[in-house]
């Protein structure tokens, strides 16, 4: 499948399963916006979610964050054969297993993007990962690191991420935090898929501010 970018993903990081399937429908505006399938969302309801977005939106990129750590290939065929076009590995799982979720994603045409949470030295790890020949890497400031700290992956970082999409050969996406204030640099530092959440979902009007955040990265 061939992605658009510049592309906003959609993280649905909810509980609930009519909850994700309404915000989905809400947010689908275009074909610049992909829909995650959050990390809580498949713990809380289970990978047939990935599916019946899928059948929501048979158009739509559909990420799964399966944020896998090992058995790759098994977490990237269950990812794949429930409908995702995308799904993720942690850049801290072993190179065995990074390449086995890209063997089973090649068999199913899935790309593998390996999100960087938590990597001491995260653009070392994104060239590395390259070398193995994931599609894409996600530089990602946790939740919690949001929390405690009271940064999200924009403060302080647009220089290292502006060197990252300069220096790398695969597509750079962000998550953490990103309000629709932090689009613009992020975008013009080279960035290719801007990732919000509760920006989004927590927001009055998520389709509305879908737009909105969807005019920016295509500003």
């Amino acid at each position: 499948m061939k992605f658009n970018f510049p592309a906003l993903q959609v993280a649905l990081d909810v509980t609930d399963d009519r909850v994700a399937e309404d915000l989905a429908l809400k947010c689908w505006v275009d074909d610049h916006v992909w829909i995650e399938a959050g990390t809580p969302l498949i713990k809380s309801v289970g990978v047939g979610i990935i599916g019946r977005l899928r059948r929501l939106l048979p158009k739509a990129v559909i990420f799964a964050d399966m944020k896998c750590m090992d058995a790759g290939f098994v977490e990237a065929e269950l990812a794949s054969v429930s409908g995702a076009n995308l799904m993720s590995v942690l850049g801290v799982a072993n190179d065995a297993t990074i390449l086995e979720a890209i063997r089973a994603c090649r068999k199913y045409g899935t790309g593998v993007v390996v999100d960087l949470i938590s990597i001491s030295n995260p653009l070392q790890r994104a060239f590395e990962v390259q070398g193995l020949g994931v599609d894409m890497v996600c530089f990602h400031t946790g939740i919690d690191v949001q929390k405690s700290m009271g940064i999200s992956a924009y403060e302080g970082l647009i220089e290292y991420i502006s060197k990252a999409c300069k220096s790398l050969n695969i597509p750079v996406a962000v998550a953490g935090g990103i309000t629709l204030d932090k689009v613009r640099p992020l975008m013009d530092a080279g960035v290719k898929v801007i990732v919000v959440g509760s920006a989004i979902t927590k927001s009055s009007d998520p389709r509305e501010t879908t737009i909105r955040f969807v005019r920016e990265i295509l500003r």
